[in-house]
């Protein structure tokens, strides 16, 4: 058992003077190196983009609060974008009234289901067979 733990160690030694030798722990370092640069980038991507999802909510809340503050009086380049949000909003407002309409004349009422009534398989194929059977066929002569 000696000879085979010995004969073992001895070719660990060899294989990692040969790796050495080659250059392949090199590479090993390399390619370890690349994996945690590329962890590392994944992660700080998501972060940055998480970033910019806040940025982006704070600069709509600005944007709305200042909306909400000179709603009566727009100045400058504002003004068209102010009525472009009122028309938005007042088409919002119209779709939401229409939708509120219909709901309330086909959904509270129950009448939003269909019924429909299928018979049953063999009572369908026989009725358009018995349909099939009494077509006249005409040819011209």
């Amino acid at each position: 058992m000696a000879d085979y733990k010995d004969m073992l160690n001895r070719l660990a030694g060899k294989a990692k003077e040969a790796a050495d030798a080659s250059g392949v722990l090199d590479v090993y370092a390399q390619g370890a190196g690349r994996a945690k640069a590329l962890g590392q980038i994944a992660k700080l991507s998501l972060e940055l983009k998480g970033e910019h999802d806040e940025l982006q909510r704070i600069y709509a809340e600005i944007g709305r609060l200042y909306f909400e503050q000179a709603r009566e009086t727009p100045e400058g380049f504002f003004v068209p974008l102010f009525e472009q949000a009122e028309r938005v909003s007042r088409n919002i407002r119209e779709k939401r009234a229409r939708i509120d309409a219909l709901h309330e004349t086909y959904g509270a009422s129950g009448r939003n289901d269909i019924d429909v009534e299928i018979g049953d398989f063999d009572d369908v194929v026989s009725a358009t067979e018995a349909d099939g059977m009494t077509v006249e066929i005409r040819t011209e002569e």
